[in-house]
Protein backbone atom coordinates (compact mmCIF):
# COMPACT_ATOMS: atom_id res chain seq x y z
CA UNK A 1 0.00 0.00 0.00
CA UNK A 2 1.47 3.28 -0.64
CA UNK A 3 1.73 5.75 2.12
CA UNK A 4 0.67 9.70 1.85
CA UNK A 5 2.91 12.14 0.91
CA UNK A 6 2.81 13.60 4.34
CA UNK A 7 3.09 10.51 6.54
CA UNK A 8 5.93 9.28 3.71
CA UNK A 9 7.81 12.94 4.51
CA UNK A 10 7.27 12.07 8.11
CA UNK A 11 9.35 8.45 8.13
CA UNK A 12 12.26 9.90 6.49
CA UNK A 13 12.52 12.61 8.75
CA UNK A 14 12.12 10.21 11.61
CA UNK A 15 15.21 8.20 9.71
CA UNK A 16 17.21 11.27 9.50
CA UNK A 17 16.98 11.81 13.25
CA UNK A 18 17.86 8.65 13.93
CA UNK A 19 21.10 8.20 11.97
CA UNK A 20 21.82 11.50 12.91
CA UNK A 21 20.97 10.81 16.79
CA UNK A 22 23.23 7.64 16.34
CA UNK A 23 25.85 9.22 14.48
CA UNK A 24 26.13 11.53 17.33
CA UNK A 25 26.25 9.31 19.30
CA UNK A 26 29.60 7.50 18.13
CA UNK A 27 31.24 10.89 17.13
CA UNK A 28 30.69 13.29 19.94
CA UNK A 29 30.73 10.19 22.71
CA UNK A 30 34.49 10.38 24.54
CA UNK A 31 36.37 7.97 22.29
CA UNK A 32 38.70 4.89 24.01
CA UNK A 33 41.99 6.10 24.38
CA UNK A 34 44.63 3.60 22.64
CA UNK A 35 48.14 4.87 24.52
CA UNK A 36 50.75 2.57 24.97
CA UNK A 37 52.38 2.91 28.13
CA UNK A 38 56.65 1.92 26.64
CA UNK A 39 57.56 0.39 30.01
CA UNK A 40 54.67 -1.38 30.66
CA UNK A 41 52.97 -2.33 27.58
CA UNK A 42 56.13 -2.91 25.20
CA UNK A 43 58.74 -4.64 27.73
CA UNK A 44 61.31 -4.57 25.03
CA UNK A 45 61.18 -1.33 24.43
CA UNK A 46 64.43 0.75 25.55
CA UNK A 47 64.30 4.21 26.78
CA UNK A 48 68.74 5.39 26.88
CA UNK A 49 67.92 9.28 27.07
CA UNK A 50 65.07 9.34 29.55
CA UNK A 51 61.50 8.92 29.99
CA UNK A 52 60.46 10.80 26.74
CA UNK A 53 60.02 7.74 24.66
CA UNK A 54 60.68 9.97 21.00
CA UNK A 55 64.16 11.36 22.53
CA UNK A 56 66.84 12.24 20.83
CA UNK A 57 63.82 13.08 18.10
CA UNK A 58 61.15 15.71 18.83
CA UNK A 59 57.79 14.08 18.12
CA UNK A 60 55.33 14.33 20.73
CA UNK A 61 52.26 12.87 21.36
CA UNK A 62 49.74 14.96 23.29
CA UNK A 63 49.65 12.58 25.93
CA UNK A 64 53.12 11.61 26.05
CA UNK A 65 52.77 7.91 25.33
CA UNK A 66 52.97 5.56 22.20
CA UNK A 67 50.14 4.50 19.72
CA UNK A 68 49.01 1.02 19.68
CA UNK A 69 49.84 -0.19 15.97
CA UNK A 70 46.26 -1.68 15.32
CA UNK A 71 44.31 1.91 15.48
CA UNK A 72 46.44 3.45 13.14
CA UNK A 73 44.63 4.68 10.23
CA UNK A 74 46.21 3.03 6.79
CA UNK A 75 45.88 5.91 4.34
CA UNK A 76 44.57 3.28 2.23
CA UNK A 77 41.32 4.01 4.82
CA UNK A 78 41.59 7.60 3.53
CA UNK A 79 41.45 6.53 0.08
CA UNK A 80 38.45 4.96 0.18
CA UNK A 81 36.46 8.82 0.16
CA UNK A 82 39.49 10.54 -0.49
CA UNK A 83 40.60 9.13 -4.00
CA UNK A 84 41.60 12.16 -5.88
CA UNK A 85 43.49 13.12 -2.54
CA UNK A 86 45.41 9.71 -1.83
CA UNK A 87 46.68 8.88 -5.68
CA UNK A 88 48.45 12.86 -5.80
CA UNK A 89 49.88 11.50 -2.35
CA UNK A 90 51.23 8.15 -3.12
CA UNK A 91 53.54 9.20 -5.80
CA UNK A 92 54.69 12.06 -3.80
CA UNK A 93 58.18 11.62 -1.61
CA UNK A 94 56.37 12.06 1.57
CA UNK A 95 54.52 8.61 0.52
CA UNK A 96 58.04 6.63 0.67
CA UNK A 97 59.57 9.05 2.94
CA UNK A 98 60.91 5.50 5.15
CA UNK A 99 61.10 3.05 1.98
CA UNK A 100 63.34 5.26 0.05
CA UNK A 101 66.18 2.74 -0.21
CA UNK A 102 68.84 5.77 -0.63
CA UNK A 103 67.78 6.91 2.93
CA UNK A 104 67.21 3.19 4.38
CA UNK A 105 70.70 2.34 3.67
CA UNK A 106 71.66 5.87 4.66
CA UNK A 107 70.32 5.91 7.87
CA UNK A 108 71.30 2.13 8.60
CA UNK A 109 74.79 3.27 7.78
CA UNK A 110 74.53 5.99 11.17
CA UNK A 111 73.20 3.83 13.25
CA UNK A 112 75.01 1.01 12.78
CA UNK A 113 77.97 1.68 11.47
CA UNK A 114 78.79 5.18 12.86
CA UNK A 115 81.30 5.39 15.68
CA UNK A 116 78.63 7.37 17.30
CA UNK A 117 76.28 4.23 17.12
CA UNK A 118 78.30 2.45 18.96
CA UNK A 119 76.27 3.31 22.13
CA UNK A 120 72.87 3.19 21.67
CA UNK A 121 73.02 3.59 17.73
CA UNK A 122 69.74 2.17 16.82
CA UNK A 123 68.09 4.37 19.58
CA UNK A 124 69.82 7.57 18.53
CA UNK A 125 68.24 6.45 14.78
CA UNK A 126 64.75 7.98 16.34
CA UNK A 127 66.16 11.72 15.74
CA UNK A 128 66.48 10.76 11.76
CA UNK A 129 63.22 8.09 12.34
CA UNK A 130 60.89 11.06 13.81
CA UNK A 131 60.56 12.64 10.17
CA UNK A 132 61.22 9.50 8.09
CA UNK A 133 58.91 7.05 9.54
CA UNK A 134 56.87 8.82 11.89
CA UNK A 135 53.97 5.79 12.79
CA UNK A 136 57.07 3.45 13.37
CA UNK A 137 58.06 6.08 15.97
CA UNK A 138 54.82 6.61 17.36
CA UNK A 139 53.97 3.21 17.39
CA UNK A 140 57.34 1.58 19.03
CA UNK A 141 58.97 -0.01 16.56
CA UNK A 142 61.98 2.27 16.50
CA UNK A 143 64.00 -0.08 19.08
CA UNK A 144 66.80 -2.63 19.03
CA UNK A 145 64.07 -5.56 19.82
CA UNK A 146 60.92 -4.06 18.81
CA UNK A 147 58.06 -6.23 19.18
CA UNK A 148 55.34 -3.81 16.65
CA UNK A 149 55.38 -5.84 13.25
CA UNK A 150 56.37 -4.26 10.27
CA UNK A 151 52.67 -4.15 8.96
CA UNK A 152 51.71 -2.24 5.47
CA UNK A 153 49.98 0.71 7.29
CA UNK A 154 53.66 1.27 8.81
CA UNK A 155 55.28 1.22 5.35
CA UNK A 156 53.44 4.53 4.00
CA UNK A 157 55.79 6.71 5.48
CA UNK A 158 54.48 10.52 6.55
CA UNK A 159 50.86 9.49 5.72
CA UNK A 160 47.77 11.50 6.00
CA UNK A 161 47.31 10.61 9.56
CA UNK A 162 50.47 12.20 10.74
CA UNK A 163 49.66 16.02 9.29
CA UNK A 164 46.00 15.60 9.91
CA UNK A 165 46.41 15.07 13.86
CA UNK A 166 49.08 17.57 14.19
CA UNK A 167 47.79 20.19 16.87
CA UNK A 168 51.36 22.30 17.05
CA UNK A 169 54.21 22.74 16.13
CA UNK A 170 58.30 23.66 16.73
CA UNK A 171 59.48 24.30 13.62
CA UNK A 172 62.96 25.55 14.82
CA UNK A 173 63.55 23.03 17.27
CA UNK A 174 63.48 20.76 13.78
CA UNK A 175 63.39 16.43 13.68
CA UNK A 176 59.69 15.92 13.73
CA UNK A 177 58.84 18.78 16.17
CA UNK A 178 55.64 17.77 15.70
CA UNK A 179 52.68 17.29 18.49
CA UNK A 180 50.30 14.53 17.25
CA UNK A 181 46.68 14.37 18.89
CA UNK A 182 46.50 10.61 17.36
CA UNK A 183 45.47 8.31 20.70
CA UNK A 184 42.05 10.40 21.19
CA UNK A 185 40.71 10.12 17.94
CA UNK A 186 38.23 7.91 16.86
CA UNK A 187 39.42 5.21 14.72
CA UNK A 188 36.96 3.14 13.53
CA UNK A 189 34.69 5.58 12.01
CA UNK A 190 32.17 3.74 9.66
CA UNK A 191 31.57 5.31 6.35
CA UNK A 192 27.81 5.78 7.04
CA UNK A 193 28.77 7.57 10.01
CA UNK A 194 30.96 10.24 8.40
CA UNK A 195 28.19 10.65 5.92
CA UNK A 196 25.92 11.26 8.53
CA UNK A 197 28.63 13.87 10.13
CA UNK A 198 30.98 14.85 7.57
CA UNK A 199 31.51 18.61 9.30
CA UNK A 200 32.61 16.74 12.33
CA UNK A 201 35.01 14.46 10.43
CA UNK A 202 36.24 17.45 8.97
CA UNK A 203 36.81 18.98 12.29
CA UNK A 204 38.41 15.86 13.89
CA UNK A 205 40.66 15.49 10.83
CA UNK A 206 41.40 19.11 11.20
CA UNK A 207 40.34 20.69 7.67
CA UNK A 208 42.50 24.30 7.21
CA UNK A 209 39.78 26.23 8.53
CA UNK A 210 39.48 24.36 11.81
CA UNK A 211 42.77 24.04 12.14
CA UNK A 212 45.24 27.11 10.90
CA UNK A 213 48.25 24.73 11.19
CA UNK A 214 47.35 22.76 7.97
CA UNK A 215 48.09 25.90 6.13
CA UNK A 216 51.19 27.13 7.71
CA UNK A 217 55.17 26.64 7.07
CA UNK A 218 55.10 25.67 11.09
CA UNK A 219 54.00 22.71 9.85
CA UNK A 220 56.51 21.94 7.39
CA UNK A 221 59.31 23.42 9.36
CA UNK A 222 58.73 21.00 11.81
CA UNK A 223 60.99 17.97 9.38
CA UNK A 224 62.65 20.68 7.17
CA UNK A 225 64.58 21.88 10.38
CA UNK A 226 67.52 19.50 11.48
CA UNK A 227 69.51 19.63 14.22
CA UNK A 228 71.58 16.67 15.40
CA UNK A 229 71.50 16.74 19.28
CA UNK A 230 74.04 16.36 21.80
CA UNK A 231 72.52 13.13 22.57
CA UNK A 232 73.62 11.59 19.40
CA UNK A 233 77.14 13.12 18.60
CA UNK A 234 78.61 15.89 19.89
CA UNK A 235 79.72 18.91 21.82
CA UNK A 236 77.07 21.35 20.48
CA UNK A 237 73.77 20.90 18.46
CA UNK A 238 74.65 20.67 14.61
CA UNK A 239 72.34 22.34 12.34
CA UNK A 240 72.38 20.06 8.92
CA UNK A 241 69.09 21.99 7.48
CA UNK A 242 67.34 25.22 7.74
CA UNK A 243 65.02 25.12 4.93
CA UNK A 244 62.21 26.74 7.30
CA UNK A 245 64.49 29.90 9.08
CA UNK A 246 65.56 30.67 5.46
CA UNK A 247 61.83 31.01 4.80
CA UNK A 248 60.91 32.57 7.81
CA UNK A 249 63.46 35.57 6.53
CA UNK A 250 62.21 35.71 3.25
CA UNK A 251 60.97 38.13 1.32
CA UNK A 252 58.32 35.48 1.06
CA UNK A 253 57.89 35.39 4.38
CA UNK A 254 57.35 38.79 4.67
CA UNK A 255 54.56 39.03 1.89
CA UNK A 256 52.92 35.83 4.21
CA UNK A 257 53.26 33.22 1.45
CA UNK A 258 53.33 29.77 3.16
CA UNK A 259 55.17 26.91 1.75
CA UNK A 260 52.00 24.83 1.47
CA UNK A 261 50.72 28.39 -1.57
CA UNK A 262 54.02 26.64 -3.88
CA UNK A 263 54.25 23.32 -2.75
CA UNK A 264 50.46 22.30 -2.65
CA UNK A 265 49.10 24.35 -5.45
CA UNK A 266 47.33 22.08 -8.42
CA UNK A 267 50.65 23.40 -10.57
CA UNK A 268 53.24 24.25 -8.50
CA UNK A 269 55.30 26.23 -11.18
CA UNK A 270 52.65 27.96 -12.21
CA UNK A 271 51.60 29.24 -8.88
CA UNK A 272 55.65 30.45 -8.48
CA UNK A 273 55.49 32.14 -12.02
CA UNK A 274 52.29 34.02 -10.82
CA UNK A 275 54.02 35.10 -7.52
CA UNK A 276 57.34 36.34 -9.08
CA UNK A 277 55.29 38.96 -11.02
CA UNK A 278 53.13 39.91 -8.39
CA UNK A 279 49.55 38.02 -8.88
CA UNK A 280 47.92 35.71 -6.82
CA UNK A 281 48.50 32.15 -7.50
CA UNK A 282 45.28 29.94 -9.06
CA UNK A 283 43.63 28.24 -6.22
CA UNK A 284 43.31 24.54 -5.49
CA UNK A 285 45.26 22.17 -3.34
CA UNK A 286 47.46 19.22 -4.82
CA UNK A 287 48.80 16.25 -2.18
CA UNK A 288 51.76 15.41 -4.48
CA UNK A 289 53.71 18.32 -2.14
CA UNK A 290 56.25 18.52 -5.13
CA UNK A 291 59.43 19.42 -3.87
CA UNK A 292 63.02 18.49 -5.46
CA UNK A 293 63.19 14.89 -5.82
CA UNK A 294 63.42 14.43 -9.47
CA UNK A 295 64.87 10.78 -9.28
CA UNK A 296 62.31 9.19 -7.42
CA UNK A 297 59.54 10.20 -8.99
CA UNK A 298 60.47 9.08 -12.42
CA UNK A 299 58.76 5.90 -13.80
CA UNK A 300 60.59 6.73 -16.98
CA UNK A 301 63.59 5.49 -15.03
CA UNK A 302 65.39 1.99 -17.16
CA UNK A 303 64.59 -1.11 -14.80
CA UNK A 304 61.76 -0.11 -12.74
CA UNK A 305 64.58 1.61 -10.88
CA UNK A 306 62.54 4.11 -9.28
CA UNK A 307 60.32 1.05 -7.65
CA UNK A 308 63.20 -0.21 -6.49
CA UNK A 309 64.51 3.06 -4.74
CA UNK A 310 60.90 3.73 -3.69
CA UNK A 311 61.09 0.92 -1.71
CA UNK A 312 58.78 -1.71 -4.10
CA UNK A 313 55.29 -1.66 -5.08
CA UNK A 314 53.09 1.47 -3.51
CA UNK A 315 51.01 0.80 -1.12
CA UNK A 316 47.42 0.25 -2.27
CA UNK A 317 48.44 -1.05 -5.77
CA UNK A 318 46.05 -3.29 -7.49
CA UNK A 319 43.47 -2.88 -4.86
CA UNK A 320 42.32 0.59 -5.16
CA UNK A 321 43.98 1.85 -8.38
CA UNK A 322 46.13 -0.35 -11.78
CA UNK A 323 49.84 0.21 -11.92
CA UNK A 324 48.88 2.52 -15.45
CA UNK A 325 47.29 4.61 -13.29
CA UNK A 326 49.99 5.24 -10.61
CA UNK A 327 52.34 5.53 -13.29
CA UNK A 328 50.06 8.07 -15.02
CA UNK A 329 50.24 9.66 -11.54
CA UNK A 330 53.70 9.72 -11.06
CA UNK A 331 54.52 11.14 -14.59
CA UNK A 332 52.07 13.77 -13.24
CA UNK A 333 54.08 14.53 -10.30
CA UNK A 334 57.58 14.12 -12.07
CA UNK A 335 56.50 16.72 -14.20
CA UNK A 336 55.43 19.32 -11.69
CA UNK A 337 58.72 18.98 -9.63
CA UNK A 338 60.98 19.17 -12.97
CA UNK A 339 58.69 22.46 -13.86
CA UNK A 340 59.42 23.78 -10.07
CA UNK A 341 63.11 23.16 -9.84
CA UNK A 342 63.43 25.71 -13.39
CA UNK A 343 60.70 28.17 -12.35
CA UNK A 344 63.40 28.88 -9.19
CA UNK A 345 66.61 30.14 -10.63
CA UNK A 346 67.67 32.62 -13.38
CA UNK A 347 70.99 32.97 -14.72
CA UNK A 348 72.16 36.29 -17.06
CA UNK A 349 75.45 36.03 -18.79
CA UNK A 350 77.62 39.27 -19.12
CA UNK A 351 81.02 39.46 -20.96
CA UNK A 352 84.21 42.01 -21.06
CA UNK A 353 87.54 42.09 -20.17
CA UNK A 354 89.24 41.57 -16.86
CA UNK A 355 91.95 44.52 -15.22
CA UNK A 356 94.88 42.50 -17.57
CA UNK A 357 92.42 43.04 -20.30
CA UNK A 358 92.14 39.32 -21.28
CA UNK A 359 88.26 38.38 -21.96
CA UNK A 360 85.81 37.81 -19.25
CA UNK A 361 82.58 36.54 -18.98
CA UNK A 362 80.25 37.16 -15.75
CA UNK A 363 77.40 34.76 -14.65
CA UNK A 364 74.67 35.90 -12.39
CA UNK A 365 72.59 33.30 -10.72
CA UNK A 366 69.32 34.69 -9.05
CA UNK A 367 66.91 32.79 -6.83
CA UNK A 368 63.81 34.66 -7.69
CA UNK A 369 60.85 31.98 -7.50
CA UNK A 370 62.35 29.82 -4.38
CA UNK A 371 60.80 30.78 -0.94
CA UNK A 372 64.12 29.84 0.44
CA UNK A 373 68.02 29.18 0.02
CA UNK A 374 68.88 27.66 -3.43
CA UNK A 375 69.97 24.66 -3.04
CA UNK A 376 67.91 24.04 0.47
CA UNK A 377 67.49 20.77 2.41
CA UNK A 378 70.70 18.33 3.55
CA UNK A 379 72.89 20.38 1.48
CA UNK A 380 75.95 17.41 1.89
CA UNK A 381 73.78 16.04 -0.96
CA UNK A 382 71.93 18.32 -2.61
CA UNK A 383 74.20 20.89 -4.41
CA UNK A 384 74.16 22.82 -7.95
CA UNK A 385 77.11 23.70 -10.16
CA UNK A 386 77.69 26.15 -12.97
CA UNK A 387 78.98 24.60 -16.59
CA UNK A 388 80.01 27.41 -19.06
CA UNK A 389 81.06 26.27 -22.75
CA UNK A 390 82.89 28.43 -25.21
CA UNK A 391 83.31 27.61 -28.59
CA UNK A 392 84.40 29.21 -31.50
CA UNK A 393 83.11 29.93 -34.67
CA UNK A 394 83.37 25.69 -36.20
CA UNK A 395 82.26 24.57 -32.90
CA UNK A 396 85.50 23.68 -31.36
CA UNK A 397 85.42 24.12 -27.28
CA UNK A 398 88.15 26.71 -26.45
CA UNK A 399 86.40 27.09 -22.45
CA UNK A 400 85.07 24.25 -20.64
CA UNK A 401 84.54 24.45 -16.74
CA UNK A 402 82.24 22.37 -14.83
CA UNK A 403 81.67 19.51 -17.15
CA UNK A 404 79.76 16.55 -15.95
CA UNK A 405 80.97 12.58 -16.48
CA UNK A 406 78.33 10.64 -16.80
CA UNK A 407 80.20 7.46 -16.49
CA UNK A 408 81.71 7.99 -13.11
CA UNK A 409 78.92 10.55 -11.32
CA UNK A 410 81.35 13.63 -11.41
CA UNK A 411 81.76 17.30 -12.11
CA UNK A 412 85.03 18.81 -12.83
CA UNK A 413 86.85 19.93 -9.79
CA UNK A 414 86.95 23.07 -11.52
CA UNK A 415 82.91 23.36 -11.24
CA UNK A 416 81.69 26.37 -9.33
CA UNK A 417 79.78 24.61 -6.89
CA UNK A 418 77.14 25.34 -3.95
CA UNK A 419 77.48 22.33 -1.69
CA UNK A 420 77.86 22.00 2.29
CA UNK A 421 81.08 19.37 3.05
CA UNK A 422 80.47 17.31 5.87
CA UNK A 423 84.44 16.68 7.82
CA UNK A 424 85.26 14.11 10.50
CA UNK A 425 87.38 14.76 13.20
CA UNK A 426 90.61 14.02 10.36
CA UNK A 427 89.17 16.78 8.08
CA UNK A 428 87.83 14.12 5.87
CA UNK A 429 85.39 14.82 3.43
CA UNK A 430 81.90 12.61 3.99
CA UNK A 431 79.61 12.20 0.93
CA UNK A 432 77.60 9.28 2.30
CA UNK A 433 75.58 11.33 4.93
CA UNK A 434 77.31 9.71 8.08
CA UNK A 435 75.25 13.03 10.16
CA UNK A 436 76.70 10.91 13.33
CA UNK A 437 79.85 11.22 13.12
CA UNK A 438 80.68 14.57 10.80
CA UNK A 439 82.93 16.91 13.37
CA UNK A 440 82.28 19.96 11.44
CA UNK A 441 80.90 21.56 7.82
CA UNK A 442 82.41 23.69 5.31
CA UNK A 443 80.92 25.66 2.48
CA UNK A 444 82.87 26.59 -0.64
CA UNK A 445 80.28 28.42 -1.70
CA UNK A 446 76.77 28.91 0.72
CA UNK A 447 73.50 28.53 -0.78
CA UNK A 448 72.10 31.55 -2.47
CA UNK A 449 69.18 33.53 0.39
CA UNK A 450 65.45 33.89 -1.24
CA UNK A 451 65.57 37.29 -3.81
CA UNK A 452 69.12 37.50 -3.60
CA UNK A 453 71.67 36.54 -6.89
CA UNK A 454 75.64 35.90 -7.15
CA UNK A 455 77.78 36.71 -9.64
CA UNK A 456 80.67 34.36 -10.79
CA UNK A 457 83.51 35.94 -12.95
CA UNK A 458 85.62 33.87 -15.75
CA UNK A 459 88.87 34.68 -16.84
CA UNK A 460 89.13 33.06 -20.71
CA UNK A 461 92.48 32.01 -22.02
CA UNK A 462 93.66 33.81 -24.97
CA UNK A 463 91.56 33.84 -27.79
CA UNK A 464 92.02 35.13 -31.40
CA UNK A 465 89.61 37.60 -32.41
CA UNK A 466 86.53 36.42 -33.56
CA UNK A 467 82.96 35.75 -32.67
CA UNK A 468 82.24 33.00 -30.25
CA UNK A 469 79.24 31.31 -28.76
CA UNK A 470 78.88 30.86 -24.88
CA UNK A 471 76.29 28.31 -23.19
CA UNK A 472 75.99 28.53 -19.55
CA UNK A 473 73.67 25.85 -17.68
CA UNK A 474 73.07 25.74 -13.77
CA UNK A 475 72.92 21.66 -12.98
CA UNK A 476 71.02 20.27 -10.20
CA UNK A 477 72.32 17.24 -8.62
CA UNK A 478 70.15 15.50 -5.50
CA UNK A 479 72.67 13.13 -4.25
CA UNK A 480 76.71 12.52 -4.78
CA UNK A 481 77.57 9.08 -6.51
CA UNK A 482 79.09 8.20 -3.25
CA UNK A 483 75.74 7.63 -1.69
CA UNK A 484 75.40 4.36 -3.13
CA UNK A 485 77.90 3.07 -1.84
CA UNK A 486 75.89 2.72 1.21
CA UNK A 487 73.98 -0.37 -0.81
CA UNK A 488 77.16 -1.95 -1.36
CA UNK A 489 78.63 -1.68 2.34
CA UNK A 490 75.79 -3.23 3.82
CA UNK A 491 75.64 -6.58 1.47
CA UNK A 492 73.26 -5.08 -0.46
CA UNK A 493 74.37 -5.64 -3.86
CA UNK A 494 76.26 -2.69 -5.86
CA UNK A 495 73.66 -0.14 -7.59
CA UNK A 496 75.34 0.06 -11.42
CA UNK A 497 73.81 3.56 -11.90
CA UNK A 498 74.68 6.94 -12.41
CA UNK A 499 72.58 9.58 -10.43
CA UNK A 500 71.96 12.05 -12.89
CA UNK A 501 71.86 16.00 -12.79
CA UNK A 502 69.24 18.20 -13.99
CA UNK A 503 69.31 21.24 -15.78
CA UNK A 504 67.49 24.25 -13.65
CA UNK A 505 68.66 27.11 -15.57
CA UNK A 506 70.28 27.76 -19.27
CA UNK A 507 70.87 30.66 -20.94
CA UNK A 508 73.24 31.22 -24.38
CA UNK A 509 74.88 34.33 -25.40
CA UNK A 510 77.70 35.56 -27.86
CA UNK A 511 81.54 36.91 -26.70
CA UNK A 512 82.94 39.07 -29.13
CA UNK A 513 87.21 39.27 -29.33
CA UNK A 514 88.00 42.06 -31.65
CA UNK A 515 90.77 42.67 -33.80
CA UNK A 516 93.67 44.55 -31.98
CA UNK A 517 94.35 47.69 -33.50
CA UNK A 518 97.46 48.43 -35.10
CA UNK A 519 99.89 50.57 -33.48
CA UNK A 520 100.35 53.99 -34.98
CA UNK A 521 103.52 54.80 -36.87
CA UNK A 522 106.70 54.80 -34.56
CA UNK A 523 104.80 52.84 -31.79
CA UNK A 524 105.71 49.34 -30.58
CA UNK A 525 103.34 46.83 -31.41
Amino acid sequence: MKLAAPLQHLLLVAAATLVSAVAAFFMLHEPQNLAVDGQKDLPFYTFPFGKNPFAPGELKTTDHALVDWRGIPSARDCGECHKQEFMEWVTSIHAVSDSDRIYDTSVLQNTLAAKAAEAHGQEKGRWCESCHNPLGMLSGQVTPAASVPDVETMEEGTSCIICHTAVHAEPLAGNGALTIKLNQIFRHLSPALIMAAPSRHAKDMQAKRDAPLMGSSALCGACHTEIRPTTVAGQEPMNFQDTYDEWRHSPWAEKGVQCQDCHMARDPAAAVAALKRGDKPPKGISHRIVGNNYLLSNPDLPGNLMGHLRGGAPTGVNKMYSREEYETEQRRTHQQIVALLREAAEIQLENGVDRSNKPMLGVTVANRGAGHALPTGPLDQRYMWLEVVVSDSKGRKVFHSGAFDGKKGEEAPDAVRWVKLLKDKNGKDDRRHVLFDTDHLHYPRKPIPAGASERIDYTLPALPPGQYAVNVRLWYRLAFQEILQNFESQGQGKVEVVIPPLTMAETNGQLHIPTPPHPAKGEKP
